[in-house]
């Protein structure tokens, strides 16, 4: 089975990707800037994890040496985003193509290329980076996870509210399934050089998904509409969160808050 070298794998995407991949069988190499002991919750049994630094490029030739693939589901925040995604997916790639990976997978967001959020602004300098590397590459973009806006709620009901971003909807979808559509890339699957965008089976309204959280989790607090402002919100009440042609059979929100509460 192919080595897979998983980049930032110590994140919530990264350890589905981790997760996946073991359960196929595959050798897997996670690269992060922190290795998490055996007992965190970052760490999945199987993995072989090593330390690496995307910006500086310390670590890179070690975590590359062997490997046929690799996932890149790194993530920055901050005034810290543009150097990862920019300045690291350079690193990573330029180094990639010197010690002869064959093929890299990138995890990416809908319609990254239409937003002047910063942040996405960011990843679309990253992705094409992947569309211009000399190794074979495939870019998966998703909508935003049911974790990112299961925290929003959360974060407001400690206020004793749930915020319900007014004339948004979502397309949740779970890790777990754009976990299995990256590592089917990393297997081969799909047109080389391409882009494809997933996104969850349901498009429900942030005010509707507010509720179904408030029901299954018996989170307290009134629903209270929230106008998001800036960049971002202007590319969400646009839709341009949303692929409603390229939706997975996937876990619903309800169907994934239902288990994470059982």
């Amino acid at each position: 089975m192919p080595r897979v070298l998983v980049v930032g794998g110590t994140g919530l995407a990264g350890r589905a990707v981790t997760a996946e991949a073991i359960e196929r069988g595959h050798d897997v190499v996670v690269a992060s800037r922190r290795v998490p002991d055996d007992d965190a919750p970052a760490y999945v049994p199987g993995a072989d994890y090593r330390f690496a630094d995307l910006v500086t490029g310390d670590g890179l030739e070690e975590v590359l040496e062997g490997a046929d693939v690799l996932v890149d589901a790194s993530n920055g925040g901050g005034r810290a985003a543009s150097h990862v995604f920019a300045s690291g997916s350079q690193n990573l790639l330029h180094t990639a193509a010197r010690f002869g990976v064959r093929q890299a997978v990138l995890l990416s967001i809908v319609n990254v290329d239409r937003s002047a959020y910063p942040y996405y602004r960011a990843k679309a300098a990253q992705e094409r980076n992947y569309q211009e590397s000399p190794i074979e590459t495939r870019i998966v973009r998703a909508t935003q996870f049911h974790d990112f806006i299961t925290a929003f709620f959360e974060r407001g009901s400690r206020l004793g509210v749930i915020p319900a971003p007014t004339k948004i909807s979502f397309q949740p979808i779970a890790v777990g399934d754009v976990a299995r559509v990256l590592v089917d890339a990393a297997e081969g699957h799909g047109a080389p050089n391409a882009t494809r965008s997933i996104g969850g089976p349901e498009i429900r309204t942030a005010r509707e998904l507010a509720g179904e959280w408030k029901s299954v989790t018996g989170g307290r607090g009134a629903i209270v509409g929230l106008r998001v402002g800036g960049p971002l919100g202007a590319t969400w009440r646009a839709g341009e969160n949303l692929v409603p042609a390229d939706a997975l059979d996937g876990v619903t929100y309800r169907d994934w808050l239902s288990s994470s509460v059982a």
